[in-house]
């Protein structure tokens, strides 16, 4: 027979493939092992891995791509010779085959034809899901059993062949990539996006689109695809799903061809499940062989996961799943609901309130789900399913939970944990109408404490208190959490009238109590509380000590997916970014966001205030200002503790002091919360008068900007607030330099050194912009610095001249004069001459280089996106550019022949 020699070769590489050098510990070749399984299904670019991953690690190898004919004996065989030949020299060639065509024996005589010593290979075989003969797989097995040392078999599968993997597994002969390797990271869908867009997407959508793909390459190729701009990228991420059209039919597809109608259904009915064992499908499903069924589901290669490989634990891939949802309706309605209602009832008999509950509100089924939340309502809240919880009660309906106090109490805590702050008024409200009756009466020291969390929400501090002591005089009847919460009150209501080392005291009993019960989301709690008032108290590494601790208790207790967790995400950014530690910050803020994914965006403003602090810290223009957009947005959807309002208002007011928005700022004074100094006795009350003080300095009105922080300073005296006196001391400082007061400004910034001796500050200095610089060398010129705080200086200021100014970024002259003489130069790279740009090209070089996104590059020049797509094309075939990163570093270099650096 005839071979295809193009079987006999890999295949070319795709246009803008992504190298994937992490995976490269895999390949080694030696001695022990005989076999690299790569196995997943379609579409994680196994074959693509292969075929860029050997050239680049000078393996010799000979490659065989199968295809569904060759799943006979002798065709099979005379390919695997043809394979094996290719690494043999021309005096070595195997014998023909024989014509009985048993795979066994052919394969046992080309063994022993095989030279005893040869230099390290390996013999790739493509598409082996291909072959099922069982002459064929004995064939294999018996060659893996005595294959030469010098031979590694590397198969590229989307199924898990019969091949004894298991015994290989035991006696580490085998090596193994599956879905979860070969899935993308963040650094690889980066890259992914550099080589095929023009645009950088925002880490939040890109960290996003990995969390719902599940890495998955083909539907990170497919966002990548149908993209042109960054809004459109955002906005397809958020439809990125299993039941979009694109996805349902590839999966329609797959299955069709992959199982029978029986299988199939079996199939759909798994797909009410998140995760599923065999016991689990036994309470659920009626049928034979159920488990066999799912190892052959999991065998084919059908986006199966099993994320710990020692558990009989599975889940489907997330947009599959997704996908088996959406074509639940080939069951009935009647069989959905039954199905439902057996894993809800399943769930419940496995102890997880959490999945019985979720399976409840699927089958549509109130009566379940009111019990449901009477017997495990203290469980799902301990474990902070609020967002679960939330689509229960809307099942239910308020008129039926005012009247059961249990619910009533239920629905108060999960509204006030989504800050909807105005259901929980109204749910005090029922409680406060029915309090006299006996069944509410038990449930006394619970509607205490919720009423005393509501009114420290409120900054009511001095209401809070008495509510709390109230909770902790008589028993609570229903949620365990309640003594414990109500300390947890009583410390929170100190910290906010200042008083923080009888704050610490609390907390420390908090978590003492909160170890001693079990109580994760309370310890953790105490943890971050504990890090915000020794932040307060501008102990800033002691802070950082404590998180050090939570996150050991977060990783320990597997606690990632509480919402707490954000809360600790989110507090190391805040250090982090005091440290100008942004690259971490922003991983920090990228978990928090994480963290409550599915929760809403709304919880993550504070994250994204975060993002947007670093990108302007990093001179990111493009990147702060889509951060900024999204955090107005979410600011807008909710209504907010006056921490997070006061934090949000700040990185506004930065944002606005750099593109001299001052219409902006204006607009920001008549409608931010009014300055009240009077009980400005905490960091957030605190943050909001020093807005106002910001804003009115960069309005020109700096003595009423100085009475406001003045006024600050007496409370940070009194109470010990460093880290507040070392930001008033900042602000107090621009405000003299603004106005002229020099001799002023520069005690001021004396003073705040001398503060960060102890808060170790960074970022709050930075964000003075350009009279950093300037008074910083003012006072290390007076000599009047001692040696700590010099030293601190002359960090600052080395830091601030790396700082990249927004303005500064468009600092490419677009002068024909100044091109020219550019040109000119001899050291300017030779496409500049030999291809010159055109005035227009030159323009969006600069902008390239400033950062801006296309659409942003088409408003700045007010043309449509496709003529700036057009143009950037047209560049980077002038200058042999492929990707934007290119593009930036030619800016670089051409700017620093304008400026002479």
């Amino acid at each position: 027979m005839s071979l295809l020699q193009e079987k006999l070769k890999a295949p070319p590489l795709p246009l803008g493939v992504v190298a994937r050098p992490r995976l490269n510990d895999h390949f080694g070749l030696n001695d022990r092992v005989r076999l690299l399984m790569v196995q997943a299904p379609p579409g994680y670019g196994k074959t693509t891995l292969l075929a860029e991953r050997l050239p680049a690690l000078e393996q010799e190898a000979t490659w065989l791509g199968l295809d569904q004919r060759d799943n006979q004996p002798a065709r099979f065989l005379a390919y695997w010779q043809a394979a094996l030949n290719a690494l043999l020299s021309e005096k070595i060639r195997l014998s023909p085959v024989a014509d009985d065509g048993d795979c066994v024996e052919q394969l046992e005589r080309w063994l022993g034809e095989l030279p005893e010593q040869r230099s390290p290979c390996r013999l790739v075989v493509d598409n082996f899901e291909h072959l099922s003969h069982p002459d064929i797989l004995a064939g294999i097995a018996h060659w893996l059993r005595h294959q030469p040392p010098w031979l590694t078999l590397t198969l590229v599968s989307r199924s898990r062949p019969a091949l004894g993997l298991a015994s290989l597994r035991l006696r580490g002969e085998l090596e193994e990539i599956d879905l979860h390797a070969l899935a993308f990271d963040s650094e690889e869908a980066q890259t992914l996006c550099a080589e095929q867009l023009s645009f950088p997407p925002t880490r939040v959508s890109l960290e996003r689109a990995l969390r719902r793909s599940g890495g998955w390459v083909m539907a990170l190729s497919w966002l990548v695809e149908r993209t042109t701009t960054r809004a459109g990228f955002d906005a397809l991420v958020d439809r990125l799903s299993g039941a979009h059209p694109d996805f349902v039919a590839w999966f329609d597809e797959l299955l069709s061809a992959a199982l029978p109608l029986e299988e199939r259904e079996l199939m759909l009915q798994l797909g009410v499940l998140e995760r599923f064992s065999p016991e689990l499908m036994a309470r659920l499903l009626e049928g034979e062989r159920l488990t066999q069924r799912l190892e052959a589901f999991e065998q084919a290669g059908l986006f199966i996961e099993r994320p710990d490989p020692h558990a009989q634990w599975y889940r489907f891939q997330r947009l599959f799943g997704e996908y088996l949802r959406h074509r639940r309706h080939e069951l009935s309605l009647a069989t959905q609901r039954v199905l439902h209602q057996r894993a809800s009832q399943a769930w419940l008999a496995l102890n997880d309130p959490v999945m019985a509950l979720r399976q409840a509100i699927l089958a549509e089924a109130p009566d379940d789900v009111a019990s449901l939340l009477t017997t495990q309502g203290p469980a799902l809240l301990a474990s902070g399913a609020y967002a679960l919880l939330a689509k229960g009660f809307a099942l239910l309906g308020e008129p039926r939970l005012s009247t059961r106090p249990e619910h009533t109490l239920l629905y108060g805590w999960v509204s006030h944990a989504q800050f909807q702050f105005d259901i929980t008024a109204r749910v005090i409200g029922w409680i406060e109408a029915q309090l006299q009756a006996p069944e509410w009466q038990l449930l006394s020291a619970e509607f205490a404490t919720l009423r005393a969390q509501l009114a420290i929400n409120q900054g009511n501090a001095e209401r809070a208190a008495p509510l709390a002591e109230q909770a902790l005089a008589v028993p609570a009847r229903y949620l365990a959490s309640t003594p414990l919460t109500a300390t947890a009150i009583l410390s929170e209501a100190r910290f906010v009238l200042g008083y923080l080392e009888e704050s610490l005291q609390r907390v420390r009993e908090v978590e003492r109590q909160a170890r001693q019960r079990d109580d994760h989301q309370l310890l953790l709690w105490s943890f971050c509380h504990q890090s915000e008032t020794l932040v307060a108290q501008g102990r800033l590494q002691a802070a950082y000590d404590i998180q050090e601790r939570a996150f050991a208790h977060l990783e320990r207790a597997e606690l990632e997916h509480l919402p707490v967790a954000e809360f600790l995400y989110r507090i190391r950014s805040q250090v982090l970014w005091e440290w100008h530690r942004l690259d971490e910050a922003e991983q920090a803020a990228l978990k928090g966001i994480a963290v409550l994914d599915n929760q809403g965006e709304r919880w993550t403003l504070q994250c994204h205030i975060q993002l947007a602090k670093v990108a302007q810290s990093r001179g990111d223009q493009a990147q702060c200002a889509d951060h900024i957009r999204r955090l107005r947005k979410i600011l807008a959807e909710g209504d907010y503790h006056i921490d997070w309002v006061a934090n949000a208002h700040a990185t506004l007011l930065a944002w606005w002091h750099s593109t001299q928005d001052l219409d902006a700022v204006e607009r920001w004074r008549q409608e931010a919360p009014a300055p009240t100094t009077e009980g400005a006795t905490n960091h957030f009350s605190q943050c909001n008068v020093r807005n106002h003080a910001r804003a009115l300095t960069l309005l020109g009105r700096f003595d009423e900007a100085c009475t406001l922080l003045e006024a600050l300073e007496v409370h940070t005296q009194r109470l010990g607030l460093v880290t507040d006196a070392n930001r008033n001391q900042l602000c107090l400082a621009a405000a003299a330099w603004s106005a002229g007061r020099e001799e002023q400004a520069c005690q001021h910034m004396h003073q705040a050194l001398s503060l960060a001796s102890r808060t170790a500050l960074v970022g709050s200095f930075l964000r003075l912009g350009k009279p950093l610089g300037e008074l910083l060398n003012r006072l290390l010129d007076s000599g009047t610095l001692d040696v700590l705080e010099q030293a601190r200086a002359e960090r600052l200021l080395a830091l601030a001249g790396r700082q990249k100014d927004f303005g500064s970024a468009r600092r490419l002259m677009l002068d024909e004069t100044v091109i020219a003489d550019i040109v000119a130069r001899p050291d300017v790279p030779e496409l500049i001459r030999t291809s010159p740009l055109t005035r227009r090209e030159w323009q969006i070089l600069g902008l390239i280089h400033a950062g801006l996104s296309n659409e942003q590059i088409a408003e700045q020049l007010s043309v449509a996106p496709t003529t700036i797509k057009t143009h950037i094309r047209s560049l980077y075939q002038k200058q042999n550019i492929r990707r934007r990163d290119e593009a930036i570093a030619l800016a670089g270099q051409l700017l620093a022949h304008i400026q002479g650096e």
